[in-house]
């Protein structure tokens, strides 16, 4: 697979392959998330950047979760996240032959399969070849490795950056100047500057969105509020935090979830479970079958880090902060699942422990350390939502039903 390059790099002949796919794929509105307008403008500003990634003067850059993509738009690029895009494609019903082409081409099984869905994306050339490739050790070393293939699959710049696990002054010091070089790397490479102007108004957006994110997830502790913690996922996993967009689609959220709370009745409440891990899209069957008894709160969005503002005066310095706030330090995250299964009165906890993850294998044990701690029901599933090959849902389901009948008592 080292030796494979992507030759043909018309970006319109791109497009016409991940429409191929795409076309196939036509979502039911039958879960709860589908009703709200944030969902509906998210799904559109996504379907618009997706298209403008395919214009051969947009300047892209793949980028990892987590990325900070407040520098990505300093510089007006689009940042084409790798993993979420396959897992966008993992909800087609044509997401096999890639995952069938990246065996071809030797990469093994047990690697994560969003990220296998990501380089087999690339291996049939329906990503749009990218201007940069950029990079940090986060969430996982392996998504950073799918970024470095991926530059040597397109024969483009490759960027990366190391983010230390704890926090001091040090640290800190040591991640603002590799953001510093890194801003003066892409200017090398792309041969423009960057717009100093832009990005403090890209900071001022990021923080706009980020209040209006914080005080959803505020109201959403206390109420109970039918597909707001999915669209929280959303907006989390689309890194979108610095466009003007998002911000609009923060502020719709935390509208419609206002309104939601002054009709909610705290006595009709379902049980809460935290989902902890990677989740399928919100019509899967998994969830769909959950939510017929339990409430879902996602974890992931509520993370420590999520809610972090940037400091208009510094803003590399709390863009380091935050980026290390999101390493998976195992002490860190089970103080923050503990507050998080607190302040949201959680009564279980759903570990899915995706194929081929090592993260989420890791940190498993201490997700049900925790569990015990508070008294808490948990239950761990082994899923796959990209490749069909490693689920099937009746595998599952009697452990499922086993739980939630605990969860019922």
């Amino acid at each position: 697979m080292s030796q494979f390059r992507v030759e043909a790099k018309s970006r319109d002949e791109q497009y016409k392959k991940m429409m191929s796919v795409l076309e196939t794929y036509r979502a039911e509105p039958s879960d709860p998330s589908s009703a709200l307008k944030a969902a509906r403008m998210r799904s559109l500003f996504n379907g618009y950047r997706l298209t403008q990634a395919y214009k051969e003067d947009t300047k892209v850059a793949y980028v990892v979760e987590q990325f900070p993509n407040e520098i990505v738009f300093g510089f007006n690029m689009l940042s084409w996240n790798m993993e979420s895009m396959a897992i966008l494609l993992a909800q087609t019903v044509n997401v096999d032959p890639f995952i069938n082409l990246t065996q071809e081409k030797s990469l093994s099984r047990d690697i994560c399969s969003f990220l296998r869905g990501s380089l087999g994306v690339m291996l049939a050339n329906g990503y749009p070849n990218p201007d940069l490739v950029m990079v940090n050790d986060q969430p996982c070393d392996c998504l950073a490795k799918v970024g470095n293939m991926s530059s040597k699959l397109y024969d483009c710049t490759f960027l990366s950056i190391n983010t230390p696990n704890q926090i001091n002054e040090d640290t800190l010091a040591y991640l603002v100047e590799q953001l510093k070089k890194l801003i003066a790397d892409i200017e090398s490479n792309l041969n423009i500057p960057f717009d100093e102007e832009l990005f403090r108004q890209v900071v001022q957006y990021s923080n706009e969105a980020r209040d209006y994110y914080c005080k959803t997830v505020e109201l959403n502790k206390t109420y109970e509020l039918p597909g707001v913690s999915r669209e929280l996922l959303e907006i989390f996993g689309m890194n979108g935090f610095g466009l003007k967009e998002n911000v609009q689609i923060c502020k719709t959220l935390y509208e419609e979830a206002l309104e939601m709370s002054k009709q909610s009745d705290p006595n009709k409440k379902k049980k809460r479970i935290l989902w902890a891990g990677q989740a399928p899209h919100n019509d899967h069957e998994l969830i769909r079958y959950f939510e017929q008894q339990v409430e879902i709160v996602y974890w992931a969005p509520l993370w420590e880090a999520n809610l972090v503002s940037l400091d208009p005066e510094d803003p590399l310095t709390s863009i380091a902060e935050r980026a290390i706030l999101y390493h998976w330090n195992a002490e860190r995250l089970k103080e923050n699942i503990s507050q998080v299964c607190t302040s949201f009165h959680i009564d279980g906890v759903v570990i899915s422990n995706i194929w081929g993850c090592r993260n989420m294998m890791g940190i498993s044990s201490m997700i049900r350390e925790m569990s015990g701690e508070q008294g808490l029901k948990y239950l761990t599933i082994s899923v796959d939502y990209v490749d069909k090959n490693n689920y099937a849902f009746n595998h599952v389901k009697n452990r499922i039903d086993a739980f939630l009948e605990i969860m019922s008592d």
